[in-house]
């Protein structure tokens, strides 16, 4: 993994050296704390869009990149994709794309700026996050794999299930019996607690 002490040449600022630095410069803290953990490419509405980055603490934060080597072609429906589970969402990306991004992207999003010369990767923060209000239950599930659905359908209308019912099945009852929010906090749960699928950054901090 690339040395993010090292000078960066702007010529290469593929994503994922601009994903790199700002696991270093930015998510450094989040790293640190124990009960928070970061994950690169997870995997939103059954694998449909995947989130360059997302921090799992108290709430689902997503960051979708954008470097100059980037077109906007998918973004509306990352947007799309982001809007129906993140709590908070943010977009980082080059000055180049600024402008037309901030048509796209919702106005609770928050906007890192890609910066820098040859020395140094730099993240200036062009707007804040603020909370999201129009999260899908049905999308969070989605997020539970098919045993994870299948305990908390038990716990919500405790009774068992036929292993027979898809995951498909599960997630829409469970969606259909809990608000975004308290969907979000079970999913967030497991998440969190799932073993050797998150990919390390310890290396960086």
């Amino acid at each position: 993994m690339t040395n993010l002490r090292q000078t960066v040449n702007t010529s290469l600022m593929n994503d994922r050296t601009v994903r790199e630095a700002f696991h270093y410069r930015v998510l450094k803290k989040a790293h640190k704390c124990a009960d928070t953990f970061v994950v690169d490419e997870l995997c939103i509405k059954n694998g449909v869009v995947r989130a360059d980055i997302a921090v799992l603490n108290g709430k689902l934060i997503g960051y979708e990149i954008k470097t100059e080597k980037d077109t906007l072609e998918r973004l509306s429906n990352q947007v799309l994709a982001y809007n129906e589970v993140f709590d908070k969402a943010f977009i980082v990306l080059s000055e180049k794309h600024l402008n037309k991004a901030l048509q796209i992207v919702p106005s609770w999003w928050g906007v890192y700026l890609i910066e820098g010369n040859s020395d140094r990767l730099r993240f200036k923060c062009f707007r804040k996050a603020q909370i999201n209000k129009f999260k899908s239950a049905l999308s969070i599930a989605q997020f539970l794999w098919k045993s994870e659905a299948t305990e908390v359908f038990q716990n919500t209308f405790n009774k068992t299930i036929s292993a027979s019912k898809t995951k498909q099945y599960l997630h829409k009852e469970i969606a259909l019996a809990h608000n975004p929010t308290d969907l979000g906090r079970i999913a967030l749960n497991y998440l969190k607690n799932r073993k050797d699928w998150r990919i390390s950054h310890s290396q960086l901090l």
